[in-house]
C-alpha cells in the first residue's frame, strides 16, 4: 500500500505486523510538523475514527491511503463544536426525559437516563481536555467567556454527583426536577457561550 501524508510517500506491505509501524511513523511525521491526524481517506472511502481497527480488518485490501491533517489548534475548534452539537442534541432530549420520569419509568426511560450520564461525562472530559491545553486562549475568541463556560461544567459535576447521591437513594421524585429544572437550563447556558467562542463552519479540507 501507498500512504500519501504531507509530500512524502510511505510503502508498506499489507501485512498486520506493519500495522504499529504505520501509525508510529504518521505520529511522528506529523508530530515534528505541528500537525495532528484528521481522518483518513482509504481508496475513497473516508474513516473518521477507530482508524487502527480499520486497518486491522482492511488490511490485506487496501491500496492507497490518504492522510488528511490539521493544526492542533484547528482540532481543538472542532472539538468545541462538537460540543456544543452534542449539547443541542440532548435539550430537548433531557425535556422528554423528564416527562417520562414524572409517569413511572420504564426500562427504556433508564437507559435514556444512562446514556445522557455519558454524554455529559463526555462534556466534561473533553472541556477538561481543552481548558488544560495552554493555546486555548488563542482558540477561543474570548478567554474570559471561556473560563464562565468552565466554572458552567464545575456546576454541572457538582449536579451530577448530587443526582447520583438522589438516584442511590430512590429519591426519583427529585428526578424531573434536576432534569428540567437545572441540567437543561445549565446547557442552553453552557451553549450559548460556546457558540460565541468559536465558528462552527467545520473545516475539513486537506491540508498537505
Amino acid at each position: 500500500m501507498k500512504i500519501y501524508v504531507l509530500d512524502k510517500i510511505l510503502e508498506y506491505k499489507n501485512e498486520k505486523k506493519y500495522i504499529d509501524n504505520i501509525f508510529e511513523d504518521l505520529g511522528n511525521i506529523l508530530s515534528d510538523e505541528k500537525y495532528a491526524l484528521s481522518h483518513l481517506e482509504v481508496d475513497g472511502k473516508h474513516v473518521y475514527e477507530d482508524f487502527y481497527d480499520y486497518f486491522s480488518e482492511n488490511i490485506h485490501d487496501i491500496k492507497e491511503v490518504k492522510v488528511f491533517i490539521k493544526t492542533s489548534r484547528e482540532l481543538a475548534k472542532d472539538l468545541i463544536v462538537y460540543i456544543i452539537e452534542t449539547i443541542e442534541e440532548y435539550v430537548p432530549e433531557i425535556q422528554i426525559l423528564s416527562n417520562e420520569f414524572y409517569n413511572e419509568a420504564a426500562e427504556e426511560t433508564w437507559g435514556k437516563l444512562v446514556d445522557l450520564f455519558e454524554k455529559i461525562k463526555w462534556i466534561l472530559d473533553a472541556t477538561e481536555t481543552l481548558d488544560v491545553d495552554r493555546e486555548i486562549k488563542y482558540i477561543v475568541s474570548d478567554y474570559k467567556l471561556w473560563n464562565a463556560y468552565v466554572k458552567d461544567t464545575y456546576e454541572l459535576r457538582e449536579i451530577m454527583v448530587d443526582f447520583q447521591d438522589i438516584l442511590a437513594n430512590d429519591d426519583l421524585n427529585f428526578v424531573p426536577e434536576i432534569l428540567s429544572g437545572e441540567i437543561a437550563p445549565l446547557f442552553e447556558d453552557m451553549k450559548e457561550k460556546l457558540e460565541l467562542l468559536v465558528n462552527r463552519e467545520l473545516d475539513m479540507s486537506l491540508l498537505n
